[in-house]
C-alpha cells in the first residue's frame, strides 16, 4: 500500500465519520473541511509526483523557469509523512513514512 493509497482510505474513513455527526453540529463542518483540505494536498503530492516522472523523460524536459520538480516532489512527500502521521497507530501505517 502507498501513502496515496493509506492517505485516501484513512481521508474516507474521517469524512464518513464526520457525516455520520448531524447537520448543524458543532465541529462537523470543520471536519469536512479539514478533510477536503487534506484530499488537496495528496492530489498536490499526486501531481507534482506525476510531473517528477516525467522529467525522467529525455523527450519531455521542463520549461526554463519551471523550477526543480524534485524539490517540489520533496516537499509534497514530507507534507503527506506529516499527514500521516496523525494515524501512527493504525496497523496498515508504515514505518517509512516517519520523518
Amino acid at each position: 500500500m502507498t501513502i496515496v493509497e493509506f492517505l485516501n482510505a484513512r481521508l474516507d474513513e474521517d469524512e464518513r465519520a464526520s457525516k455520520a455527526v448531524p447537520e448543524g453540529s458543532r465541529g462537523r463542518d470543520r471536519a469536512l473541511a479539514e478533510v477536503a483540505a487534506k484530499r488537496r494536498i495528496v492530489q498536490g503530492y499526486t501531481r507534482a509526483h506525476s510531473q517528477s516522472m516525467r522529467s525522467i523523460d529525455p523527450s519531455s524536459r521542463p520549461s526554463p523557469g519551471d523550477g526543480d520538480p524534485w524539490a517540489e516532489l520533496l516537499a509534497w512527500r514530507l507534507a503527506l509523512k506529516y499527514l500521516a502521521s496523525v494515524y501512527r497507530g493504525h496497523p496498515r501505517f508504515d514505518p517509512s513514512w516517519e520523518e
